[in-house]
């Protein structure tokens, strides 16, 4: 499927605007929550699973799935392993270690349904870390609308609001509000873009923006979750990285 995911990061340089032509980030291998076609064809009922790393502190994470070792997995911001693990249906139990170190920082229990994408984000916390599993696989969105979707995966940002504007329009009421850490906006439609769509976060119930992003090449029925992290090294400014939901 494309690997177009119709957003960039809006950058203000003196005088003008400069728009990172970035998919991701730039030198991210990419991310695609449209990928059935790895399991629709295999004869065992089964889900898919996007293995990501938003946590600064590793380097590396490894993904076990009922102690099975499943995948490896830099971080976003580096390119690498295949992000995608298949996980047979039923109760499935998913760990996660870092590096060569054989101890769990963090586990969850997911029922797997057959034909779904599930997107598993590994959140940075004071001690250890998160495990974060979403959802994937997006219904039709109504005609003539896209979708966005807000995930606050950055400590370091605290809760956040969420605007859906046009080109320069000053901001004056989020579409979601009080994201917090770990949180999610849930999709929020709009009309397909017939001009600029802009993307903003702010620092909750402040005009602080952490993040703006031009969603303007976004199609009909297409659906995209910007996941809020910490910068490389951890803290401000926020980075991000774009999941192509569907479409």
């Amino acid at each position: 499927m494309s690997q177009h995911f119709g957003l960039m990061r809006n950058k203000r340089l003196p005088g003008f605007r400069a728009l990172a032509s970035i998919g991701l980030l730039a030198g991210v291998t990419a991310l695609s929550g449209c990928q059935l076609d790895k399991i629709s064809g295999n004869t065992t009922s089964q889900g898919l699973i996007q293995f990501i790393n938003a946590a600064p502190r590793y380097a590396t994470m490894n993904l076990f799935i009922d102690d099975t070792s499943a995948l490896s997995r830099p971080q976003p911001y580096d390119s690498g392993s295949s992000v995608y693990a298949n996980a047979l249906t039923n109760a499935r139990k998913f760990r996660v270690t870092a590096g060569t170190d054989t101890t769990t920082i963090a586990s969850t229990q997911l029922l797997v349904q057959n034909l779904s994408v599930y997107a598993m984000i590994v959140t940075q916390h004071a001690t250890g870390a998160g495990l974060l599993i979403l959802p994937d696989t997006v219904s039709p969105l109504p005609s003539g609308q896209v979708g966005l979707r807000v995930i606050n995966a950055s400590p370091s940002a605290g809760p956040v609001d969420f605007y859906l504007t046009s080109a320069d329009s000053t901001l004056t009421t989020p579409v979601a509000t009080n994201i917090t850490f770990e949180g999610t906006s849930g999709y929020i439609l709009a009309p397909v873009p017939s001009g600029i769509l802009r993307l903003r976060v702010t620092a909750a119930g402040t005009k602080n923006v952490l993040l703006d992003v031009d969603a303007s090449s976004l199609t009909n029925g297409q659906a995209r979750s910007v996941l809020l992290m910490d910068a490389a090294g951890g803290g401000l400014p926020n980075t991000w990285l774009a999941i192509p939901d569907r479409g």
